[in-house]
């Protein structure tokens, strides 16, 4: 392990010291604010990628960075997967998983991990000594500059073998990546496979892209429409590559499109069956018409997602997939499809305001500050523990302002029935507006079952430790 790994710098409590402090209490009785996984719904979400993905015969490599434990990995990928190929946005993130990784070459598995942005080139010694731990082929890196690509060099001279390589490419987000269009991606892919000084000490693997406006849309459609034009645009890419450079014309090449609404809108191809069509013949059509043209050109689809096993406001706002939980509510998600919340308590309560509003000792260190496009606040208060007759999973209130350690809750602008009646010391489960920022405040999460019997709901059944810094 690198000597200045954050596993060194920032050492965690271990698994075992966790476990005997939380496993077999109830949530009433642990310390808040608190990071909460209902490990049922984790199990959903993540089966249902992969039965879509497995159906529609495309390539699946999950990305870590929301969770970045062990457990959920092992969910995304699944049993019988023959690639354990996954992206991460840290080195901590590859040194943490690290022992599956190395369990799942030993089970003879294909381990590929992607680091997740153009490469800093003080990051490369790190992977090299990671990639030293495990078999050829198993690191890759984005590049989105010709001139990234003089510091990979050093990745081959301690690993022995040569780094693998995705193209960064912009396909309308703008935030990192090359156009196929551009001067940068000719020069670029030219050093990559025509430089004999270079071309010994990396592969290109790829190209890849994420579509983040994706979460502007608001229905299936729109998500599936950006994943057509994601893979179409790869696929161009793909293509001058090929016409430029005869001599890879048959190499394959990995297309790695999505985020977590575009990827997972591919869940509703294989659940029309189940109720309403949210997706036309002709995106139907377009779909399959690109998976082909793929095929044709010796290139292979695969999608990235992230947030998916958790999901949160942000994503319920996309509307993007079906829901996993039977039986559903409707054909969209739900508040029943989303596993993490927080943990907190009511502090204080403010009845003589012109509207009742009360405290939490919840802020932005435990809630994250990203806005929610489907309303003006910074989470929503469920109804858990408050009163079964407010099936809709929310309980009249929402975070509606925040700072640091406090969050004011205000009447939930999407709920029309009367606010449930609160009290001081009284636990509240929050959803968050976005489960990457939210989940980045706390080491660890408390794990619940849904699936067990219901006087166990609220019973920590294990404790899954997050990685901590970069």
């Amino acid at each position: 392990m690198a000597v200045n790994s954050p596993r060194n710098i920032y050492p965690s409590a271990s698994v075992k010291e966790l476990q005997e402090a939380f496993v077999g209490k109830q949530l009433q009785n642990v310390s808040v604010p608190a990071a909460i996984i209902d490990r049922a719904i984790v199990r959903r979400n993540c089966s249902q990628m992969l039965r879509a993905c497995d159906a529609l015969q495309v390539a699946f490599r999950p990305h870590v960075k929301t969770h970045k434990t062990v457990e959920v990995t092992r969910l995304q990928i699944g049993e019988i997967s023959r690639n354990v190929h996954i992206v991460v946005s840290t080195v901590a993130e590859m040194e943490h998983l690290l022992p599956f990784l190395s369990e799942c070459q030993d089970r003879g598995k294909n381990v590929n991990v992607l680091y997740g942005l153009p490469i800093p080139p003080s990051t490369v010694q790190r992977l090299a000594e990671f990639g030293k731990r495990l078999s050829p082929g198993s690191v890759s890196v984005l590049v989105d500059h010709h001139d990234q690509l003089q510091h990979l060099k050093i990745f081959k001279e301690i690993t022995g073998y040569p780094i693998h390589i995705f193209i960064k490419m912009d396909t309308g987000y703008h935030r990192a990546g090359v156009t196929r269009e551009s001067v940068e991606f000719s020069k670029l892919v030219t050093r990559i496979v025509a430089d004999g000084d270079f071309s010994t000490h990396a592969q290109i693997l790829g190209l890849y892209s994420h579509a983040g406006h994706s979460y502007a849309g608001s229905s299936a459609s729109q998500a599936m429409d950006l994943l057509i034009q994601e893979i179409e645009h790869l696929q161009k890419a793909s293509d001058k590559i090929k016409r430029l450079h005869p001599q890879i014309a048959h190499q394959q090449l990995t297309l790695s499109v999505g985020a977590t609404p575009s990827a997972s809108s591919i869940q509703n191809l294989i659940d029309m069956r189940d109720g309403p069509q949210e997706l036309g013949p002709r995106q139907v059509q377009a779909f399959q018409q690109c998976l082909n043209h793929v095929k044709a050109n010796h290139d292979v689809v695969e999608l990235h997602a992230g947030v998916y096993p958790f999901l949160d406001m942000q994503q319920l706002a996309t509307q993007a997939s079906p829901s996993a939980f039977k039986p559903s509510t409707g054909p969209g998600l739900s508040l029943n499809d989303i596993a993490f919340t927080i943990l907190t308590e009511v502090g204080s309560l403010y009845t003589e305001r012109n509207a009742a509003e009360a405290l939490i000792a919840a802020g932005s260190f435990a809630l994250g500050r990203e806005p929610c496009k489907s309303y003006a606040g910074w989470g929503i208060v469920s109804n858990w523990g408050i009163s079964s007759s407010l099936t809709s999973g929310r309980s009249g209130w929402q975070v509606g302002r925040i700072s640091q350690e406090h969050g004011i809750l205000t009447h939930d602008s999407g709920f029309h029935d009367t606010k449930a009646a609160l009290a001081i010391g009284q636990r509240l489960r929050i959803y968050p507006n976005h489960a990457c920022v939210a989940g980045a405040a706390f080491d660890c999460y408390l794990v619940v079952d849904s699936d067990l019997p219901e006087e166990q709901h609220d019973e920590i059944v294990d404790v899954w430790v997050r990685c901590r810094g970069w």
